[in-house]
């Protein structure tokens, strides 16, 4: 095994000794090579390479729907502390319970709800079951945030996974070639097999960047979110009357 790394080591150290060889002799012939667009890079990446694309175009869309679902706005809105501070204080245990019936639930309006439903067992029930559904809401939270994770490390996988079958082929070029190979040729199709790594970078090194940004938004808007809510069921620990 050890031989072979050092043969393939060898190769592909020779072949990268002819490209500079070859591009010394034409340097106006190495300048043109690299003049491509990025359409043309894009392409090089092959079939590989646009799937990197859809797993971009499917990163940016979780980013916005993330930054306009998982904000203090959104989980525990004003109106609803106001709303359920106010049925709190006057006992009307009955209706904020109701709102569990809602069609989505905030994630305030589930925690407070799932606690005062066991007002009648006293403040220290109340707040297990604040807790338990907090856990609950933010297990829901990370899973959901869990697929940025996913695509940042699928991509350079997969940007892996591309380069390794350009360099099959290009490696191939040697075995099928009579009369020696072009270095130029084979270092060209080198530098296109490379590029599928490159998209993949490109794609995960943001993704995982914006999932730590969200999973520290989750702690710090579940923290907050689970503050407001042992707020709005203070009462209950004086024994805050029932509404009749």
């Amino acid at each position: 095994m050890r031989n072979i790394t050092i043969t393939v080591f060898l190769s592909v150290m020779a072949i990268a000794a002819s490209a500079d060889v070859a591009m010394a002799q034409s340097a106006e012939e190495s300048t043109t090579a690299l003049n491509y667009s990025l359409i043309d890079l894009v392409q090089f990446g092959g079939w590989v390479g646009y799937i990197i694309i859809l797993l971009s175009v499917g990163a940016v869309a979780l980013v916005v729907e993330y930054s306009l679902s998982i904000r203090q706005k959104t989980l525990a809105p004003a109106d609803e502390i106001e709303s359920l501070t106010a049925l709190v204080a006057s006992g009307a245990y009955d209706q904020v319970s109701a709102k569990l019936n809602d069609e989505s639930p905030s994630f305030l309006t589930t925690v407070v709800a799932r606690g005062v439903r066991e007002h009648d067992r006293g403040y220290d029930v109340v707040v297990k079951h604040m807790e338990d559904a907090s856990d609950e809401q933010t297990g829901r939270l990370l899973r959901k945030i869990e697929h940025l994770n996913l695509i940042a490390n699928i991509a350079p996988m997969l940007g892996l996974l591309g380069t390794v079958v350009g360099m099959v082929a290009s490696f191939n070029q040697i075995s099928v070639s009579v009369g020696g190979v072009d270095p130029r040729r084979l270092a060209g199709g080198i530098f296109e097999a490379l590029m599928t790594t490159v998209m993949g970078l490109i794609v995960a090194i943001p993704s995982l960047y914006a999932y730590g940004i969200f999973r520290n938004r989750v702690d710090a808007v579940v923290a907050s979110t689970s503050s407001k809510a042992e707020d709005i069921v203070a009462p209950l620990k004086n024994g805050a009357r029932i509404k009749s």
